[in-house]
């Protein structure tokens, strides 16, 4: 017999063109997730059915009662030991969805079978994003993934086992190396756990002492990674330390780590106000409006300033024309002395809004409207602890991370350090930085592709409740693929995330879930199998589902070649490390 040929449909129960089981032969093996396939010879012609393996029994048939298993094993009784598997049909090669006979043999889908179970043969493009069950890649259709006809991908799992960031880290690794997309790429990375981030450009210590290092070679190989390392080319920033502005803030990595933030002019000019009210209430409060009438004020009176560049002059009044191509005013114009950093504009506003002569003689209400003088007490309360949690990173020395066609010169990859900031500055640098690179995209071409990597997607674009940042993802899920950007979001439970979000995603990734969450229906694309066994996956392995293959199919990732931990830096990386650090 053919190593090939696993055993037969089975016919004590109706097979269907849906599902059918089939009885393994004895010295056949068929595991969970492997791939089938089965001819019908049919009046209507000849139909072969493609399969994936859902699930396997064993049971002792001829055995009634408990205590006849030990029976069996004994040798009291007679009994047969029979093995069978149940199968979820994936495809019908021609389309005539008729049920398989009982009694046909049953095959493994190997080369062109495979294929075409996969429905490889249907993809004009495609990526290798892991490997399936025989060892084989299993690739996704970059169609679906780079925004021609779909885009977006969703990543779902408890933390720390469900391996969310290096499926993320992995597709995003593989696409550099894809011949066709390498150079139409380019990766924004937001690390916001630790900092194991600042080291994925470095050599991975444990990958390289592995005694399967050949294989583990071989398997990033079969999927298009020739030469497995650390990723090329990264630029890393952070946020300044506080007291030292020129200082990433950042312990286990100091080289080629540079320091980001916002000069006060762009802060107004590109209206960053309102990240500054990024909390639900502050939406069904009057202070959104109260921020929105500021916002706009600012911007009419903005200028920059003679001999001080990066930061705000305010004109007494509104100043006309486009705001970008502003001349340059002389200080004694302005109607307070230039201001260099965030503190400053917020003592002067909160100084402004807060004489009562002005708000009643209505000389302040080009500033705040009709609003009472409560709520414009709220909302510079909010202003002023807004500025203590962004300290440092609104200055007119700072040096922005580029976006469109700024970044022409950056490497592909820019990781954003966000660990040791305050929850809100957190909040404030994504949404900032996304807006930028929305708003880049809407004013440039499609090429290069912008993928934006997000962790803890349930934050920033929750269920309930709006604001400007869930507004902005929100954004980029509906348009952002037809204009090259795309969102890699990742998230413990897809239910707590915006449906709008998540339902735009043409890729969807789960790990290991948690009962409970595996029974939302946010997880419909699964099927009842599929997630009894994502109760079970084991790090590495993942269920994807995407728009060519109308099953979940079962991937791993093998171990990763590039760093993922500073405790996993090889001696070359630690060593530049250290001449950063001490000299």
């Amino acid at each position: 017999m053919s190593g090939d040929q696993l055993g037969v449909v089975l016919g004590h129960q109706a097979a269907s063109s849906q599902a059918f089981q089939i009885g393994i032969d004895d010295d056949a093996s068929v595991e969970v997730d492997e791939l089938i396939a089965v001819t019908t010879p049919d009046p209507g012609g000849e139909v072969t059915t493609y399969a994936v393996v859902t699930e396997a029994y064993a049971q002792l048939e001829g055995a009634s009662m408990p205590s006849d298993t030990q029976a069996y094993t004994d040798g009291q009784m007679p009994a047969q030991l029979v093995r069978t598997a149940e199968v979820q049909v994936i495809r019908v090669d021609p389309e005539r969805w008729i049920a398989p006979h009982p009694g046909l043999q049953v095959r493994r889908a190997r080369g062109a079978e495979r294929e075409r179970a996969l429905y490889e043969d249907t993809m004009t493009r495609t990526l290798a994003m892991g490997l399936g069950r025989d060892g084989l890649p299993i690739r996704l259709d970059l169609d679906f993934l780079d925004g021609t006809k779909g885009g977006h991908v969703s990543i779902s799992g408890i933390s720390g086992v469900a391996t969310k960031t290096s499926t993320a880290l992995a597709l995003v690794r593989l696409l550099l190396a894809h011949p066709d997309m390498r150079r139409r790429v380019r990766v924004l990375i937001f690390n916001v756990k630790g900092e194991d981030l600042l080291h994925i450009d470095r050599d991975n210590r444990k990958y390289q002492e592995r005694a399967d290092r050949a294989q583990l070679d071989a398997r990033w190989a079969a999927l298009g990674l020739d030469t497995p390392g650390g990723f090329p080319d990264v630029g890393f920033w952070a946020p300044p330390r506080p007291g030292a502005p020129g200082m990433p803030d950042c312990e286990t990595r100091l080289e080629d780590v540079r320091v980001f933030g916002w000069t006060p002019w762009r802060f107004v000019i590109e209206g960053l106000l309102r990240f500054c009210f990024t909390d639900a209430a502050d939406m069904r409060s009057q202070l959104s409006f109260v921020e929105e009438r500021v916002r706009g004020e600012l911007l009419r009176r903005a200028v920059p300033v003679e001999g001080y560049p990066g930061a705000l002059g305010l004109m007494p009044g509104p100043v006309g024309g486009d705001p970008e191509k502003r001349p340059a005013r002389q200080p004694g114009e302005l109607a307070a002395p230039p201001f260099t950093d965030l503190d400053g504009l917020v003592d002067w506003l909160v100084e402004l809004l807060g004489d009562d002569e002005l708000l009643r003689t209505g000389d302040a209400r080009p500033w705040v409207g009709n609003a009472a003088a409560g709520t414009v007490g709220a909302f510079t309360r909010r202003l002023q602890s807004a500025a203590h949690r962004l300290r440092g990173l609104v200055r007119a020395d700072a040096t922005a991370i580029p976006r469109g066609e700024g970044a022409q010169n950056e490497p592909p990859v820019a990781v954003v350090h966000l660990t040791r900031l305050h929850d809100f500055a957190q909040r404030f640098v994504v949404g900032t930085l996304l807006a930028q690179t929305f708003a880049a995209k809407e004013r440039g071409t499609r090429d290069p592709i912008e993928f934006v990597v997000l962790d803890e997607l349930n934050k920033y674009a929750p269920r309930d409740g709006n604001s400007p940042i869930k507004e902005t993802l929100i954004d980029i899920a509906q348009r952002g693929r037809s204009l090259g950007v795309i969102l890699v979001g990742a998230q413990q439970q897809a239910s707590l995330v915006a449906p709008e979000v998540t339902q735009n995603a043409a890729v969807r990734i789960t790990g290991r879930l948690d009962p409970a969450e595996a029974e939302r229906s946010e997880y419909g694309w699964l099927n009842p199998a599929a997630r009894a066994r994502a109760r079970l996956l084991m790090q590495g392995r993942v269920l994807v589902s995407q728009p060519s293959v109308p099953a979940p199919l079962a991937v791993e990732f093998p171990f990763p070649p590039w760093a993922t931990a500073a405790g996993e830096v090889a001696q070359a990386g630690k060593a530049k490390d250290a001449i950063a650090q001490f000299g």
